[in-house]
């Protein structure tokens, strides 16, 4: 991938949005709030968003679906088209066809990193010849996020 920058676009997938409002002090919500800055670029799809709020209603705390729709709004990120994905095909082989809407959402947004908790997702996409660079974030922070101009600035605001 090279250097991260200010037009690095980052695609979050519904795992890191529910971390990013359950846990404002984690990695996830960390990453949010440099796309918020400006510091780095965001991006989502409609499916992923639906996903996030539903878990978070169902199963955490009222205040961090309140603080998702915040994180959300103050982000403004970019918001993927729904991907047209063929039912009977496997779009990306090697990958859980309950998640090809993640990827296909990610390449569509032409973004340099695809950002995700959920470990076997980013094993099937390593594995895959998708291409498309998955990390956690707390591996996007030590590997990529290091590489950034302002990182000596990052944490500061």
């Amino acid at each position: 991938m090279g250097r991260v920058d200010t037009a690095t676009l980052l695609y979050f997938d519904a795992s890191c949005l529910i971390a990013a409002a359950a846990s404002p002090t984690g990695g996830s919500a960390f990453i949010w709030n440099l796309c918020e800055r400006g510091l780095l670029r965001a991006a989502v799809s409609q499916a992923v968003l639906a996903e996030a709020e539903t878990n978070l209603a169902r199963k955490f705390e009222p205040q961090c679906l309140l603080r998702h729709r915040i994180q959300v709004q103050t982000c403004a990120p970019i918001v993927a088209p729904v991907p047209r994905i063929d039912a009977h095909a496997t779009a990306y082989p090697g990958v859980n066809r309950k998640d090809e809407h993640v990827v296909a959402a990610a390449l569509e947004v032409r973004a340099d990193f695809l950002l995700t908790l959920d470990q076997p997702l980013a094993e099937e996409i390593e594995r895959s010849a998708v291409d498309i660079q998955v990390r956690s974030p707390g591996a996007f922070i030590r590997l990529d996020l290091v590489t950034h101009p302002l990182f000596d600035l990052l944490r500061d605001g």
